[in-house]
């Protein structure tokens, strides 16, 4: 079994030989492809920054978005719940509630889902709808 000589790292990476041991001549740049070379790694790195930049404001407006929406359902949740808490008992038994069920009715229907606004009048359609099947 036969060892290899230690090598220094100056013959690893001397410029003389490249990295590996094979005998390519070395390649020199001028200096106008040295400049070249340069350029179009700034435009490269200005790309790279740019694209970022664009991300990050795209994704500042969609959750901009998204907190104005959700602000906006929020006003209607609570004005349709103003409309319940302001109907008298007896309104409220001819839709099927009752003025602790009110919160319920319009925040967490039984579905999961939210009410539906009526868009012309704004107020929460009935939450409670007893629909009969008939057979």
């Amino acid at each position: 079994m036969m060892t290899q000589p230690i090598q220094m790292f100056e013959n690893l990476t001397s410029e003389t030989s490249p990295a590996g041991g094979n005998d390519i001549a070395k390649t020199t740049l001028t200096f106008e492809e040295r400049r070249i070379l340069e350029l179009r790694a700034r435009y490269a790195r200005a790309e790279l920054v740019a694209n970022g930049l664009a991300d990050a404001l795209l994704w500042l407006g969609r959750q901009y978005s998204r907190f104005v929406a959700a602000i906006k359902t929020d006003f209607k949740l609570r004005a349709a719940e103003s409309q319940l808490f302001r109907m008298s008992d007896r309104e409220l038994a001819d839709i099927g509630l009752c003025r602790g069920d009110i919160h319920f009715a319009i925040r967490e229907t039984a579905e999961g889902v939210m009410p539906e606004i009526d868009r012309v009048t704004h107020t929460a359609l009935p939450a409670n709808q007893n629909l009969r099947r008939v057979a």
